[in-house]
């Protein structure tokens, strides 16, 4: 497969329009090539050429549009390693957490700092740059990370994008003891309000897709009053 470019950003904005130059003087200076859209007619085609490290779709533009982008660049097997930065000036936790569960791996209040904006890229290109070309293979699980696709046995399974997320968690390391707030903050992110029920749903739901549906699981153990482990 193609490397990505690591140094293209597509910006699905139409800040050009009101000071938008500032942020990209902002990221030149950090090594990377701002490219701008008004739309995001055709936003899976715009990235899968420019191949971008890390693209930043801003909300209040392009409203429900922006959520099926999200899910379709991560659904398609050429642009799922791009990274995906939402805008909003909604500050609502909800707004948050189904922005991540679309496949968003940043979420911006606005107004923001141009600075912060920038190192948020830095970094989300960085990280995934850091996962090329990594397999983990744990007991018959194996997690592809340049593909985004988990087998077990060798048969493909459908997770999505906060299930892939928190199995990569547990899986990575493995036998590592993780607490519920671990598992938030590293999965949904430190702003983002969500229980520790959620948790223990979406453990559950990864449970039944890698065909555990009795106790004791033979993959990720309770640690009661603490958190989850992979075995």
């Amino acid at each position: 497969m193609e490397k990505v470019e690591k140094n293209n950003v597509i910006l699905f904005d139409r800040s050009l329009l009101n000071g938008g130059r500032v942020l990209d003087e902002v990221l030149e200076k950090d090594g990377f090539a701002p490219t701008h859209y008004d739309s995001l007619r055709n936003a899976l085609e715009i990235t899968m050429t420019e191949k971008p490290s890390v693209i930043v779709i801003d909300m209040d533009e392009f409203g429900e549009k922006a959520w099926s982008t999200c899910l379709e660049l991560k659904d398609d097997i050429g642009t799922r390693k791009t990274g995906i930065i939402l805008l909003s000036s909604n500050n609502d936790d909800m707004l948050k957490i189904k922005g991540f569960e679309m496949g968003a791996d940043d979420f911006v209040t606005k107004p923001y700092n141009k600075r912060e904006l920038a190192a948020r890229v830095k970094a989300i290109s960085r990280r995934l740059s850091a996962t090329e070309g990594k397999k983990i293979k744990v007991k018959d699980i194996e997690i592809n990370l340049d593909e985004h696709r988990v087998s077990k046995a060798g048969k493909q399974i459908d997770l999505t994008y906060i299930q892939f997320k928190l199995l990569y968690l547990l899986a990575s390391r493995r036998m590592n003891v993780f607490s519920r707030k671990e598992i938030l903050e590293r999965v949904w992110g430190k702003k983002v309000y969500v229980t520790n029920r959620t948790v223990d749903v979406h453990i559950k739901r990864l449970r039944e897709k890698l065909g555990e549906y009795k106790y004791p699981s033979q993959y990720i153990e309770t640690i009661h009053g603490t958190g989850y482990r992979f075995l």
